[in-house]
């Protein structure tokens, strides 16, 4: 039987592709989370977990549920984030935000480019804090 060899730097790039083939299956498979469960795709939890910006001007709340009974809008429980707050902080936290409501008269920004008007918005499952500055 002829035995393959492979030189070490053939072997750090066939492992290198296969690790980052891996942390692509992750992020396209982090969909819209699930009504208040985490997600878990090889090994790896994605959550819907926020943090309301230090530099908000103003509070936020998120929801642990969404689409209760079709409502087609967050529901369940419901705890209000100051800034700076995240939503896994404090007794009252949680584990897996699906919803974040952003105050009337306000507008939350995502990650440097996403805009959300004022009221309800579902979340996705993802790795780490969707961070949300609220500007009124």
């Amino acid at each position: 039987m002829k035995r393959i060899r492979m030189s070490r730097t053939r072997a750090a790039l066939t492992t290198g592709v296969v690790l980052l083939s891996g942390i692509g299956l992750n992020m396209a498979a982090a969909g819209p989370a699930a009504a208040g469960n985490c997600t878990y795709i090889v090994g790896q939890e994605l959550c819907g977990r926020v943090n309301n910006s230090s530099k908000s001007d103003k509070w936020l709340v998120v929801a642990d549920n969404w689409n209760c009974g079709g409502s087609g809008t967050a529901c369940g429980n419901k705890v209000r984030l100051y800034p700076g707050e995240r939503s896994v902080d404090g007794s009252d936290g949680m584990k897996d935000a699906d919803g974040v409501y952003v105050p009337n008269g306000c507008t939350g920004q995502v990650s440097q480019a996403v805009h959300l008007p004022s009221g309800w918005h579902k979340i996705k499952d993802n790795i780490g804090y969707q961070t949300v500055r609220i500007h009124c």
